[in-house]
């Protein structure tokens, strides 16, 4: 059975500050993603050991890196100013209590990512005639 007319609607993805529930809804529908994960090992000192011997060195570090687009051309009044959501995540990769930033979870479908910002680069590529950025790109690396 064809369907004919049907709109379908991307889900946008979510980021949310675990401490607090503030959250942010951003455009993503990437084409594909990764999630890194980064394993450190020792080597042994002992002279003679072989590579055998190896042992982790620290635990694994995992990292999920994206490229986010925020746009608010069609948005009217305060939220058009996206510099509010980026002084949201700058905000969130601020070290909190315990010398960490704070806990967020990227959420996109069923993709969940829980980490803390390690990374954050804004390039601002539109502009209202008041000098106001209206859109962007963010890179965002997030680690766990």
């Amino acid at each position: 059975m064809e369907e004919i007319g049907v709109l379908t609607m991307l889900v946008k993805a979510t980021i949310t500050q675990l401490a607090t529930l503030e959250s942010l809804t951003v455009l993503w529908n990437p084409q594909g993603y990764a999630v890194r994960r980064v394993n450190r090992f020792a080597a042994p000192s002992i002279l003679g050991a072989g590579p055998d011997r190896a042992s982790m060195s620290a635990g694994g570090v995992e990292r999920f890196a994206t490229r986010l687009l925020l746009d608010s051309t069609r948005e009217r009044g305060p939220r058009r100013d996206l510099r509010l959501a980026v002084d949201a995540l700058e905000r969130w990769g601020e070290p909190a209590e315990g010398g960490l930033p704070p806990e967020l979870l990227f959420s996109w479908g069923s993709f969940r990512f829980r980490g803390r910002i390690e990374d954050l680069l804004e390039e601002w590529i539109r502009f209202d005639p008041d000098g106001v950025p209206v859109r962007g790109w963010v890179t965002l690396t997030l680690r766990r």
